[in-house]
């Protein structure tokens, strides 16, 4: 059964750049874009072979929708474009999401803007019109990736190294998630879900109504984007346990209650225990995400945060937090394979180097060129 639909706006093209992460997560800006301007979205983030097969379509605007990590991609993307097709327009998308997975979106030149604030009179995102669809119709369907579902944006904490930071969250309904959570069961199959919300748990109640309602559809999915541990109790823990989701994750950064201070996450590491054991007693796979190199660390200290991990039984995450530069590839050279390297001062870059490649095998993510290295290595062994 053909799910692609007509494109309307043969004028605009939308470009998804290049995350080189995250590849079973459509770009939502770019989804709700397509929906708004009824446009197709050739996805390199999900797909990054081929990046010539966007001169297969003439357009008048090139549309670009970019998080910071895909800057660089975009800036390739569209040199390529215009060698063949010099009078093309090129814009940034604008207005629609300005963050997802804390990563922020860019601008790239002159803007698209959407004026509409997050909300239900949001359309649901047209992942249909995205060229990479047929690759993620089969995914849900096997449920071997996740249907994504945001259902606020912002959140009102000051973290100092998130740019969701300092903001009354947007929400929806709890109707109008559950409509597209249902709508998309019905026209996909779809076998789980996942929430990349800025703050889920911000509102208790909010989340008990939502947990109640989406039972009736009987999906699985998980919350590891958008959970603070001050604000995770049992009867959230049960909530959400019975509504289906099966793995949850929080944002812990450091086991340090200074450096929490100081980078003003608003909790305690008693806080952050207390939440991980609650979730232990409800979840198999619980998920703490941790930040290298934060102001005031040190190699112990991160070690440190390691050694937790290991004794409450829980996967983790390593990263260190590099900011965007457009002037610059300011990007992780050992996940993303640039020439940027980690900027913090906090220890000296070879022990920071040193605790990434302790922790490699402990991160989710596996950049499509190292997956290239790793199979060529087995291959190699078996033939010797």
């Amino acid at each position: 059964m053909a799910y692609h639909q007509k494109y309307e706006n043969s004028k605009m093209l939308i470009i998804a750049p290049d995350c080189r992460a995250n590849r079973d997560i459509p770009n939502l800006a770019a989804g709700y874009a397509a929906a708004v301007y009824s446009a197709r979205v050739i996805d390199f983030n999900t797909n990054p072979r081929n990046l010539k097969r966007i001169l297969n379509y003439k357009t008048e605007i090139l549309a670009f929708s970019i998080q910071s990590r895909a800057y660089t991609s975009a800036r390739q993307i569209a040199v390529l474009y215009q060698k063949k097709y010099s009078d093309v327009l090129i814009k940034s998308i604008n207005g629609f999401l300005d963050i997802q997975c804390c990563y922020e979106f860019v601008d790239f030149a002159d803007k698209i803007e959407y004026s509409e604030k997050f909300s239900d009179n949001y359309p649901f995102p047209a992942y249909e019109n995205f060229d990479t669809f047929d690759i993620y119709l089969k995914n849900w369907q096997r449920g071997s990736w996740s249907y994504p579902l945001m259902t606020s944006l912002g959140c009102p904490y000051s973290c100092i190294y998130c740019n969701s930071r300092n903001r009354k969250p947007l929400m929806r309904t709890i109707e109008n998630c559950y409509s597209e959570l249902e709508n998309a069961k019905k026209k996909w199959n779809i076998k789980k879900f996942l929430i990349l919300d800025d703050c889920f748990n911000f509102d208790e109640k909010r989340v008990l109504q939502f947990c109640e309602a989406i039972k009736k559809l009987g999906l699985k999915w998980s919350c590891a984007n958008g959970l603070r541990a001050d604000r995770f109790n049992e009867n959230v823990a049960i909530a959400l346990a019975e509504a289906g989701c099966e793995h949850l994750g929080f944002g812990v950064e450091t086991i340090d209650d200074e450096i929490l201070k100081q980078i003003k996450k608003g909790e305690t590491l008693e806080q952050i225990e207390n939440a991980v054991k609650i979730a232990k007693k409800y979840f198999n796979n619980v998920h703490c995400f941790f930040i290298i190199g934060l102001p005031g660390s040190t190699f112990e200290k991160d070690l440190a945060a390691l050694e937790w991990s290991k004794k409450f039984g829980i996967s983790a995450h390593f990263s260190y937090y590099v900011p965007f530069n457009s002037e610059k590839e300011l990007y992780d050279k050992i996940f993303y394979g640039c020439d940027a390297e980690p900027l913090s001062d906090a220890y000296s870059k070879e022990l920071q180097k040193k605790i990434y490649e302790i922790t490699e095998d402990m991160r989710p993510e596996v950049s499509f060129n190292m997956l290239k290295k790793i199979k060529k290595y087995i291959l190699k062994k078996i033939i010797c």
